[in-house]
């Protein structure tokens, strides 16, 4: 009689014997866990590399002659790879724009019983501005970059609007039911507070990040009261004939 043909789980010619399928061999969960650990790390690493391979090209070459391949050589990664990571070259750029506003936003969500209708904001623009100070050559370095093309500069200011729109929303998460008056009030100080940050951090930027950016910030913001959004204005005084 010839040899079966080999296979991983031969049926039995015995009707009252039910042969089980071989289970496939599991790793333990720690060492799953491991494996994706490592993944990320290296996902991590390659992202920095980018990162760093693309601002030091920007820094030398400038944006605008800089392209993607070069980032890719730099960073010794192909050039397919650098789109899976970004989807654009200037992503590179705002990518910790994205970052920092949502840093910024959780900041504006810690409210405490004791504020009054703009204490969260203060708090968490002079939060965000200690931060700055720690990254200050990483900001300084992305600022003049985007400062030398018109297409980024155009680009962060309709990124500004997002900063703008987080303040407006903050000043309005603590009221259960803003009247019409109140939210057209907090668009309007949520873009004069944000333009008072943005002039405070260019002149840091013409500082070179020497002066002390929170005290600036506290400068700034120290023209805001906390005047409640929704108060009735005071009619003008009559002219004195």
């Amino acid at each position: 009689m010839p040899d079966l043909p080999f296979v991983s789980n031969p049926v039995s010619s015995d009707p009252d014997v039910t042969c089980e399928p071989t289970a496939e061999p599991q790793a333990p969960a720690g060492q799953k866990l491991s494996i994706v650990a490592l993944r990320e790390r290296k996902k991590d690493q390659t992202r920095e590399a980018l990162a760093l391979a693309a601002f030091g090209l920007f820094q030398t070459k400038g944006y605008e002659a800089t392209t993607v391949a070069e980032i890719a050589r730099a960073a010794e990664v192909s050039r397919r790879t650098f789109f899976r990571y970004y989807a654009t070259k200037d992503a590179l750029l705002f990518v910790d724009n994205s970052d920092n506003l949502e840093r910024f936003k959780e900041l504006l969500a810690s409210l405490e019983p004791e504020d009054d209708g703009f204490a969260h904001v203060r708090r968490a623009s002079l939060a965000l501005a200690k931060e700055y100070m720690r990254d200050r050559d990483q900001i300084l370095a992305r600022a003049r970059i985007i400062e030398s093309s018109p297409v980024l500069s155009k680009q962060e200011r309709q990124q500004d609007m997002l900063w703008e729109q987080a303040i407006a929303e903050s000043l309005l998460a603590v009221r259960s039911m803003p009247t019409p008056i109140a939210q057209r009030r907090a668009r309007m100080l949520a873009g004069a507070t944000f333009g008072a940050m943005r002039a405070t951090m260019i002149e840091w930027h013409n500082l070179d990040g020497l002066a002390d950016l929170p005290r600036l910030m506290r400068e700034a913001l120290d023209l805001f009261g906390p005047k409640p959004l929704d108060h009735e204005s005071q009619p003008p005084s009559p002219a004195a004939n």
